[in-house]
């Protein structure tokens, strides 16, 4: 039986870098379409946007994930169906973003 081995020492992994400055607020945008449920209820998403500057800088960044919230159906001004409307409160989470 051969035992095999390398002449080369191991190689230590990369370290993974990690951001010391704590997460900045951002912003809940709720998407303009909604879902309806039923019995009045529907649902919507809301993503976490980063302020413009941060986008148009080169650095990379993470967000917060999207959130769904159930919300209750009203009608709408210029609509005659049920759910013309649906109106949900911003997420309870905070929105934030990590720059890396």
């Amino acid at each position: 039986m051969a035992v095999l081995a390398s002449a080369e020492p191991a190689k230590a992994e990369p370290a993974i870098q990690r951001s010391e400055a704590p997460a900045a607020e951002g912003t809940w945008i709720r998407d303009p379409h909604f879902t309806f449920l039923k019995m009045g209820y529907c649902a919507r998403v809301y993503r976490c946007v980063v302020p413009a500057q941060i986008l148009a800088s080169a650095r990379r960044f993470t967000v917060s994930p999207s959130k769904k919230q159930a919300g209750m159906c009203k009608p709408g001004v210029d609509s005659l169906d049920y759910c013309g409307l649906c109106e949900t409160d911003e997420p309870k989470e905070r929105c934030t973003y990590d720059l890396k």
